[in-house]
């Protein structure tokens, strides 16, 4: 069910009960008025009492609520506060593993490999310019051999 149509329930339930303590009234106003006086005592004293039985029964639930919130707080304060320090303890630590490994092995690890890196560039880059002169050399014998073949 939605909570208009509750809404919508309720309120009929309301209204009804509201007409019917109307009508109730007009049919005991309509009788003997001496016999009407012991009727709506009869009623007073039942209404006082199922109100007093509220009331007792309002007391008892505000004091489970209180007991429960009592409870609420200690779990809080004896269970939770702890586990949320000791996850900050971990956090901390964690916290100094990472910047350990990082100052002692990945820094040291990348600088390495950067320099590593360079060096085999530096390689490559000599080879590159041997291989590039080797056939510049190769290319220049060739067209002397094409120019001497040419000539003949």
């Amino acid at each position: 069910m939605s909570i208009v149509k509750i809404v919508i329930i309720a309120t009929a339930v309301l209204v009804g009960l509201i007409v019917l303590i109307f009508v109730i009234a007009l049919l005991l106003a309509r009788g003997d008025t001496a016999q009407l006086g012991r009727i709506i005592e009869v009623v007073r004293d039942v209404v006082i009492i199922f109100l007093a039985l509220e009331g007792i029964l309002i007391i008892l639930a505000l004091a489970v609520l209180i007991l429960q919130v009592a409870r609420l707080i200690n779990l809080v304060q004896n269970e939770v506060k702890p586990v949320l320090k000791n996850t900050q303890e971990t956090l901390q630590s964690a916290k100094g593993t990472v910047s350990f490994v990082s100052d002692t092995v990945s820094g040291p690890l990348i600088k390495a490999s950067a320099f590593f890196a360079g060096v085999g560039s530096l390689v490559g880059n000599v080879g590159g310019i041997r291989t590039a002169l080797k056939k510049t050399a190769e290319e220049a014998a060739e067209n002397v051999e094409e120019t001497v073949n040419a000539k003949r």
